[in-house]
């Protein structure tokens, strides 16, 4: 460890003027102070470039990160700066570091390697980037008892792994907990607590968090594995209940020690969940260590037992008697629906007839002028708020239009086919569906020869969009007249499904389109292209990179990437184009 840290000078990359960073935290917004420009500060770690900030905590701050020596991407774990100051604490920090690089199990978070730059202690570990428990708690509250004790035993076989290595945790708690897929739980962070706990007793303080600390560590008894276990405990009591155990508002000693002292009970917070559940979380809640599993061998029994009655429960027959009468009204509801369809089935019958021979007198009622200007200032608010990205209000405007032009055409088709876009633009693809299979089969609204090319429109538009992709693939559309609105519709269609090369060059096109009258208003729409243009122009110029890198300048190539990953405004089609460039760099 350096005992004293030199100056750390970093050029600005606007003027080149020299810029003074040494007290600045790593990938800090630093202002030059002989141009103005911002720069980040400190991005460089040995062999490690920082592309972008993950969370700060109380033992310092993750960075996502890129191996410059392996080209991969890693979490980069920076140290709190007096974390390691000493020689005797790098030492002890690089002691747990290689117990935790040895521990290989796929419920721990892998560490790579670690080491020391600009006076930080540091950790290079395996990137898990699909949430926290913490996280999940957020959004849920209560997370499902399924869930939670899947995740117990997960991480509960990966404290078992580490501690055959002599590792415990010592900081067990929700944001600890990683989620590397839907199913995959992994605990990070170990050992790393030591250190600071050892800084933290010597100016009488506790470190930890106050809820799932053990109630032993309060009265300054040895820790062991039982710690962990009471730790853990409390975090599944929090995440099944949607509170901790004990709501400690502070982490005064004797506060917290008055209130672990007390018996605590899953059920008088969660009475829903079952017997099994709560035996296993009560006994991890033991304030005596004796009183919890004397092993995790023990714990895992218990918890796989539980899980495997919930799955039982969830999965059981029904009783014989509730089937019975189940079955009885299924019989008296297909009777009564035998009824309705023959009785509707004759009413069919005599109104086709009466049609056939009322047909020659039959014509739709034209609509009026003020239904006409109704229905175009509906649809106008409902472009105007698609530009704005005000999906859901498009929405609402636009079915008022559908409903205001009533057999209206083709003002109900155009406003059916708006709909249709800021269904999809709103994220709910099956009504867009449904919008475009009606689009499709009643598209051809007129005989008149003159409006028929529009409706062919129309039903090719819906077909389109209810179309695998390499058949909406196949469809060629004019920029020049209503087609354009083709280019807009179908290209964001092609864009959420995951092509964004053939969507992004549709999008493209239609930025460029210029629709002639009485099809101008179809250019107001380009707003709505705009942030997909911006991203596809990205994502193609670095599709052209990839193609072209080498190992000398693939790293560099991947940090921007990831940069462009960081500034996707188009959601998850995007990110997912660049990571299949990342991964033909074959990192």
């Amino acid at each position: 460890m350096s005992e004293a840290i030199p100056q750390i000078v970093e050029p600005c990359p606007s003027c080149g003027q020299p810029v003074d960073v040494t007290d600045q935290e790593p990938f800090s917004e630093v202002a030059c102070p002989a141009c103005g420009a911002t720069m980040r500060a400190r991005v460089q770690f040995n062999n490690y470039t920082i592309v972008e900030l993950l969370g700060e905590g109380g033992m310092g701050a993750v960075y996502k990160a890129v191996d410059r020596n392996l080209q991969r991407m890693v979490a980069l774990k920076v140290l709190k700066r007096d974390a390691g100051s000493t020689e005797s604490d790098w030492e002890k920090l690089a002691v747990e570091a290689r117990l935790t690089a040895a521990v290989n199990h796929p419920s721990v978070v892998k560490v790579f390697s670690f080491g020391e730059d600009h006076g930080r202690f540091y950790l290079a570990m395996e990137l898990v980037e699909k949430g926290s428990l913490d996280g999940l708690m957020i959004l849920q509250t209560r997370v499902a008892e399924a869930q939670v004790l899947d995740i117990g035993i997960q991480v509960a076989e990966g404290l078992q792994a580490a501690f055959e290595h002599g590792l415990i945790h010592r900081d067990i708690k929700p944001g600890n907990i990683l989620f590397a897929g839907p199913k995959l739980a992994k605990i990070v962070d170990f050992g790393l607590a030591r250190v600071l706990d050892e800084e933290a007793q010597e100016a009488g303080e506790i470190w930890g968090t106050p809820f799932y600390v053990a109630p032993e560590k309060l009265d300054g008894r040895p820790e062991d594995f039982r710690s962990d276990i009471y730790s853990l405990g409390g975090t599944l009591f929090h995440a099944l209940s949607g509170r901790p155990p004990f709501d400690a508002k502070t982490a005064s000693m004797v506060v917290l020690k008055h209130i672990k002292s007390q018996a605590v009970s899953l059920q008088a917070f969660a009475p829903n969940i079952s017997d099994e559940t709560a035996y296993v979380i009560n006994r991890m809640l033991n304030k005596e260590p004796d009183g919890r599993y004397s092993s995790y061998d023990e714990l895992l029994v218990h918890l796989r037992y539980a899980r495997q009655q919930l799955q039982k429960r969830q999965a059981g027959p029904q009783q014989p008697r509730l089937l019975a009468i189940r079955r009885k009204k299924a019989r008296d509801h297909r009777h009564f629906f035998r009824v309705i369809w023959g009785v509707a089935g004759g009413l069919c019958a005599v109104l086709a007839i009466w049609f056939f021979l009322m047909r020659p007198h039959l014509t739709p009622r034209p609509a009026d002028a003020d239904e006409i200007v109704r229905t175009n200032a509906l649809m106008t608010a409902g472009w105007q708020a698609l530009d704005e990205r005000h999906f859901n209000d498009a929405r609402a405007r636009l079915a008022e239009a559908v409903k205001s032009a009533g057999q209206s055409q083709p003002a109900r088709n155009w406003a059916l086919a708006q709909l249709g876009l800021a269904d999809m633009l709103a994220g709910d693809s099956g009504e867009a569906r449904h919008i475009f299979t009606d689009l499709g089969r009643n598209g051809i609204f007129s005989y008149d020869i003159s409006r028929q090319p529009l409706g062919h429109f129309f039903m090719r538009l819906g077909n389109a969009m209810i179309a695998d992709t390499d058949a909406a693939n196949t469809q060629a559309w004019s920029d020049a007249d209503y087609e354009a609105f083709a280019l807009l519709t179908v290209g964001i269609s092609q864009w959420t499904a995951g092509d964004v090369d053939a969507g992004g060059r549709m999008l493209q096109e239609f930025a460029a389109s210029h629709p002639q009258p009485p099809d101008v208003w179809i250019s107001k729409l380009k707003p709505v292209a705009a942030p997909y243009v911006t991203d596809y122009r990205t994502y193609a110029a670095l599709r052209d990179e990839v193609s072209k890198a080498t190992a000398a300048n693939a790293a560099d190539i991947l940090v921007r990437i990831e940069s462009a990953k960081a500034k996707a405004q188009t959601g998850a089609p995007m990110v997912n184009a660049l990571d299949a460039l990342g991964q033909q760099l074959k990192l």
